[in-house]
């Protein structure tokens, strides 16, 4: 085997592990905590917040409603019980059970302004948990789908690392130098087919007389534009 079919048997390795190891960087980029998640999550815990608050609102409206209440209660029990004779103190006693009939009445209309609220929040919460469900759920397949392609990433950039051992211990260490040296200072790539006279790294036609010898497979060239090694097996 010549020694330009080896290095260019090598550079498809070499080319398949680079891009193998871009697309592993990508997979791992993906996996982790997901912005969306968080998001829909702090709206599902705002939205709980709220809610909390609505209730405890209308908890202390209750309270207040039964105090009310029972005030306006004693008052009836006083004013119609036949114990209160004193007309000042009767009516007195209206007037508070009027002023009492006033207060429970605006406690009701924001006890009713809260139910309503507190319905609208249960109906939000409802629906920001369902898109949070939704959200997470495909955030787990998608988890999931990523750590598979990572397994089989790891397994063929493994299997590619062995092949590539094996075959650089093939080549002889001035081809490699040379190699090597072409890999890191042309962008990860040092040896390119040419096929129909044409370079297939940059595009560039090369001279007639350069291209026949390339697919003669005679001597070592380079692409006049690029500088990569030109192979036309």
């Amino acid at each position: 085997m010549s020694m330009l079919r080896q290095l260019y048997q090598l550079q498809l390795v070499d080319s398949e592990h680079q891009d193998k190891s871009g697309q592993l960087r990508m997979v791992n980029d993906g996996l982790g905590e997901s912005d969306d998640v968080l998001r829909a999550q702090q709206a599902v815990a705002e939205t709980e917040a709220g809610l909390s608050e609505l209730r405890a609102q209308m908890r202390a409206l209750e309270l207040e409603i039964a105090g009310v209440s029972g005030k306006l209660k004693q008052n009836q029990d006083r004013l119609y019980g036949g114990r209160v004779r004193n007309p000042k103190e009767l009516s007195n006693l209206q007037e508070e059970a009027a002023a009492l009939r006033r207060r429970r009445s605006e406690l009701e209309d924001r006890q009713l302004e809260l139910m309503i609220s507190i319905e609208e929040a249960e109906a939000e919460l409802a629906e920001r948990q369902a898109r949070s469900g939704q959200i997470e759920a495909s955030w787990r397949a998608e988890q999931a789908r990523l750590l598979a392609e990572k397994e089989d990433l790891e397994l063929r950039l493994a299997e590619l690392e062995e092949k590539r051992d094996g075959m650089r211990a093939q080549i002889g260490a001035g081809d490699l130098a040379l190699y090597d040296g072409m890999l890191t200072r042309l962008g990860g790539t040092a040896v390119v087919r040419l096929k129909k006279g044409i370079c297939t790294a940059c595009g560039v036609d090369v001279p007639t007389s350069m291209a026949r010898a390339v697919e003669r497979g005679e001597d070592v060239h380079e692409c006049p534009i690029c500088g990569r090694l030109l192979f036309g097996g």
